[in-house]
Parts: C-alpha cells; sequence; structure tokens
C-alpha cells in the first residue's frame, strides 16, 4: 500500500537546469502537502585530494574545501548572486501555485537545506533519502543523454538500483 508523501527529497546539482527540477518537486510537495528537503552532493576523490593536499599543503585544502561547502550551501539557500535568479524563478514558481496565500507559507515547503560530501554522490543521495524519512527522491537527468545515462555508469541509474523509495526522475535540455 502506498502511503501519503510527507518528505521529498529534491537532489541538486547547483546548475541551472534544477529550476525545471524543483518545480517538479514544488509541484508534488503542494499537492501531498509535503515538505522538501534540498541536498547537494559534493563527491570526494582521495587520489586527488592527496595530490591537491601535497602539493598546497593540508591547511589551504582543508580551507578551500570548506569555502567550496560555504558556497553551494549559499547558492541553495540564496546568499549566493548567481543563485538570485532561480530564487526569484521559484518565488514566481510559488505565487501562480497558491496565489491566495502569504508568500511566508510558500518557504515552509523548504524543511531543509542540506550540503553533504561522500565517495558516491548515489549513495549519500539514497542514504540521507533513509535518514530523513524520505517517501519520494526527485532528482533530474539530461534528455538528450537518458538512454546512455540509463545503460551507463551515472548517478541517477545508480540512484534507481539503490533506492527503497520510488524516484522522480525529471529530465530536462542540455546539461
Amino acid at each position: 500500500m502506498v502511503g501519503p508523501t510527507k518528505n521529498i527529497l529534491f537532489a541538486s546539482d547547483l546548475s541551472v537546469n534544477m529550476k525545471q527540477v524543483f518545480e517538479h518537486a514544488a509541484t508534488l510537495a503542494v499537492c501531498e502537502n509535503a515538505n522538501i528537503i534540498v541536498l547537494h552532493v559534493m563527491e570526494e576523490n582521495p587520489h586527488s585530494e592527496k595530490r591537491i593536499q601535497m602539493a598546497f599543503g593540508e591547511q589551504l585544502y582543508k580551507n578551500l574545501k570548506s569555502e567550496h561547502m560555504s558556497q553551494a550551501r549559499n547558492i541553495l539557500i540564496g546568499k549566493n548572486v548567481d543563485a538570485l535568479k532561480i530564487r526569484q524563478a521559484i518565488a514566481g514558481f510559488f505565487e501562480e501555485t497558491k496565489e491566495n496565500e502569504d508568500s511566508s507559507e510558500n518557504n515552509t515547503l523548504i524543511s531543509k537545506i542540506l550540503v553533504a560530501e561522500g565517495r558516491s554522490i548515489a549513495e549519500e543521495i539514497t542514504f540521507t533519502a533513509k535518514e530523513e524519512s524520505c517517501n519520494l527522491i526527485v532528482i533530474g537527468c539530461s534528455q538528450q543523454g537518458m538512454l546512455a545515462e540509463a545503460m551507463g555508469d551515472n548517478v541517477v541509474r545508480k540512484v534507481l538500483k539503490r533506492s527503497q523509495v520510488p524516484v522522480f526522475v525529471v529530465p530536462f535540455l542540455g546539461k
């Protein structure tokens, strides 16, 4: 039996294409009266990390890594100038969706914004979905290469294989 959707995990790669994907997540959240948990995963690469640490020193590497996580979080919460257009588009979407409601209520759809780091983006997405008791994962996929991606070794395919909850894949044009 399928229960109600209460928590939706929206996996973002911070690209402009994520606006389209977020619109689908927001529509589902409004229809289901659900919360959205926004997640961005930064993939660890131990080999590259070691080389960078050796070349620039461990402290500089840690500072750069911390700054990168901070920038990703700022983009997701709208403190980054580059994210302003995406945030405005999202706000416009909310106005269209809930014309009669106060705009401060619209922001309650997003219950958490998470920036995580892991060796596998797909594993981190599925782990977070389980940890946060999500009933649905919303993720984007390039439409031009969707068939090639489904056959290849990519994040969407891995999430589909590992997820214990439904995955809503939103195709978008370009990369």
